[in-house]
């Protein structure tokens, strides 16, 4: 009779890495999908008519997140995972998303992508809480 043990800490260590990936994958789209409904919405600011047309646009007030004017702040919020998985980001490469949440000399802030975290932390806790798969 013979009995045979194996280290598995190899098997393991990819397995865990494959999910620690996909949990950032997850976490970073709830955190995206939160900056998304933040930037939805009516806002309470001053409205006017868009010069040129009979249309009127109502913008955000100091510390509401940003009305909708166009739409290419909520079609440029991507994500980016690096470092195998360990590194999530979330955000906008337009200078005017960075400009927004913290205000400038003549604008105060009018802050989406730190509500958006703030919104969606306890689900990225329950991302990264729930089981692995090993």
């Amino acid at each position: 009779m013979e009995i045979q043990i194996e280290n598995n800490v190899d098997t393991i260590l990819v397995k865990l890495q494959q999910n620690l990936k996909t949990k950032m994958e997850d976490a970073t789209m709830a955190v995206r999908n939160k900056s998304l409904e933040v930037l939805s919405g009516t806002r309470s600011g001053r409205t006017y008519v868009i010069p040129g047309t009979k249309v009127t646009y109502t913008a955000s007030a100091p510390g509401e997140p940003p009305a909708v004017q166009t739409g290419r702040l909520r079609q440029s919020i991507a994500t980016e995972i690096s470092n195998d998985g360990m590194v999530g980001k979330v955000g906008t490469t337009l200078d005017y998303g960075q400009e927004l949440e913290q205000g400038r000399s003549n604008m105060a802030p009018r802050p989406w992508l730190k509500p958006s975290f703030e919104q969606s932390e306890n689900e990225v806790i329950k991302i990264f809480t729930a089981d692995y798969d090993l």
